[in-house]
């Protein structure tokens, strides 16, 4: 299922385990989820490594995995050199993928997040033509959310003498391949003993002697037990008290004579954390308590957007799917377009106000529509399509909606990069000629993802409010959507020769089927939001809007949608008084 690279050093080649496709405040190292160990100690249950991450690469027309990681903090992944590294050098952030929180690599788990690199820090000293200083780090572009199931390690603080750890056990984790040669579904654990440098060295001259160096060390058993290949980056960890620490990172073995995979019969050599520690302690943010505010530079235009006022959430006590839906979501709108020859107005599309004079759309809504049609105005405040009065019962009185407005278009942003590759960046901004009246409780703004701690929200379900596509949605209705994992989603649109663009600019969610087992199919453009604090209120955050999906029912088929956090930048680039 994978190849490992492999590099010619001195005499005798050693492999890199790393495998490449062929086709808030918190304490650190602690367990929060007790489970016992599966049958004969190999497998963990959920829960037993929660500082772990499996890290994929981008290959051609899919992500794959590459190598393991550790959580030091909320955005900083501590991995191997060589497991940044292709064969034309670093490879670029946007093809790489961190995930936290996966116990299994191949089934999609809810308590799973997904991360992409901001920026790739390889050690200053690493060079590929040698093993030395495999060390690097990933800083995330999110924060990872910490929960049961996702957790931080400690960093050594026993000192650097590695005579201190001889003949001590640690236990090394990962996706690595197993005792069949093929890559592990679930996440995997090994204790190996530490080992000093002369043992090491006189195991294996030829492997060792010219290689070793006192910024590694050599741990294993030498009786099939060890890290193998798919497990560099991954951590060797020992405890002290209950408490976790990492002391080395999987850099090395020698491989079997004539296959590039590990001879688990000889020691593996680790990177030793405890040499690295002041260049890891350089790149590590300091905890300040507050939120950062994405690209300080666009924090004038920030100004523009109604922080203290967006996103009302004024049945707040409620659970989410027993909230009335006429007034409880008054930023969606809907999109009129004229038709060549008719005066009657099309609504195709939906739209999401996030300012009086400003809207969010696909840009398919506004570059990919039938040449007939003319984008023309907004409709704002819509409940029913078919009443020119809104009215529903609420706890069982008949409240009804200020009349509906429609507002012309003054202009329209698509994203530069739309449909590049096909249904990438599918966002638009709209700007109204006049602007909206946010003084009645049905035309309201929702907040954006402006502040990293916004951004960096890893739900499993989020809130649709969408009218159905065609002539039959005629009410707006509300719906909880269930995440799917991203790495799933996009294996099964490659089946259907669809590249997604890149798994953290997409939002995947899983089709809603009805009991008729029937789909209803939400307008183009539909929002996806999460109530979050905003400001210390509790308020509704616009995080996806409807992209694309299959056309027929299919549970296994999901919307894919654009995912707004990606975009704020560009958002406030964009916007103007």
């Amino acid at each position: 299922m994978g190849r490992v690279g492999c590099y010619a050093i001195a005499l005798i080649p050693l492999c890199l385990l790393l495998v490449v496709d062929l086709s808030l405040t918190q304490s650190c190292g602690t367990r929060k989820v007790v489970n016992f160990l599966i049958v004969n100690g190999t497998e963990a249950k959920d829960g037993y490594w929660p500082w772990h991450v499996a890290i994929f690469h981008n290959n051609a027309r899919t992500f794959v995995y590459a190598c393991g990681g550790t959580i030091v903090d909320q955005n900083t992944i501590l991995t191997a050199a060589h497991c940044l590294m292709t064969s034309n050098g670093i490879i670029a952030r946007e093809r790489l993928v961190v995930q936290v929180g996966r116990n299994r690599l191949r089934v999609a788990s809810n308590r799973a997040q997904e991360h992409e690199a901001f920026q790739l820090i390889v050690h200053p000293q690493y060079n590929v033509n040698s093993i030395q200083h495999d060390i690097a780090l990933i800083k995330l572009a999110t924060d990872i959310t910490y929960t049961d199931y996702i957790q931080p390690i400690c960093l050594w603080n026993r000192g650097e003498d590695q005579n201190s750890i001889v003949d001590t056990w640690g236990t090394v984790i990962g996706f690595g391949v197993d005792e069949t040669d093929n890559p592990s579904d679930t996440l995997r654990e090994a204790r190996i003993p530490v080992v000093s440098a002369i043992t090491c060295i006189e195991s294996n001259r030829n492997a060792f002697a010219t290689q070793l160096t006192s910024n590694m060390f050599c741990a294993g058993n030498r009786d099939g037990i060890s890290a193998c290949n798919g497990d560099s980056g991954g951590g060797l960890f020992f405890n002290f008290n209950n408490v976790w620490f990492i002391r080395g990172v999987v850099s090395f073995t020698k491989p079997r004579q004539d296959v590039l995979l590990c001879d688990t019969k000889e020691y593996t050599v680790f990177t030793d954390v405890a040499k690295y520690l002041s260049w890891i302690e350089q790149h590590i943010r300091e905890t300040t308590g507050q939120p950062v505010v994405i690209e300080t530079d666009n924090n004038r235009k920030i100004r523009l957007l109604p922080m203290s006022t967006c996103g009302p959430n004024p049945y707040a006590s409620r659970k989410e799917s027993s909230k009335p839906v006429l007034l409880g979501y008054p930023w969606v709108g809907l999109l009129e377009y004229t038709e060549t020859g008719s005066r009657e107005k099309k609504t195709i599309c939906q739209a999401t106000l996030i300012s009086d004079l400003y809207l969010i759309t696909g840009a398919h809504c506004v570059s990919s529509i039938p040449r007939r049609y003319t984008l023309s105005s907004v409709r704002l405040g819509e409940y029913d399509k078919n009443t020119m009065t809104d009215c529903a019962q609420v706890d069982g009185q008949t409240v009804c909606a200020p009349p509906v407005q429609t507002l012309r278009i003054e202009s329209v942003i698509t994203h530069t990069g739309f449909n590049k590759p096909r249904y990438a960046n599918d966002i638009a901004l709209i700007r109204l000629r006049d602007r909206a009246d946010t003084s009645r409780n049905n035309v309201k703004p929702i907040c954006l993802p402006v502040t990293n701690e916004l951004r960096s929200q890893k739900p499993t379900h989020y809130t649709l409010t969408a009218w159905a596509s065609g002539s039959s949605g005629n009410l707006l209705e509300r719906s909880q959507r269930e995440l799917v994992d991203s790495i799933e989603c996009q294996q099964l649109y490659t089946e259907r020769s669809v590249l997604l663009e890149k798994t953290t600019r997409q939002i995947c969610i899983k089709q809603q089927q009805e009991s008729s087992a029937r789909c209803k199919f939400p307008s183009s453009a539909a929002p996806l939001q999460l109530v979050q604090q905003v400001q210390g209120t509790s308020r509704y955050v616009l995080y996806g809007v409807l992209s694309y999906g299959p056309k027929s029912c299919s549970a296994l088929y999901p919307d894919v949608y654009t995912n707004v956090a990606s975009y704020v930048d560009w958002i406030l680039e964009n916007i103007q008084e």
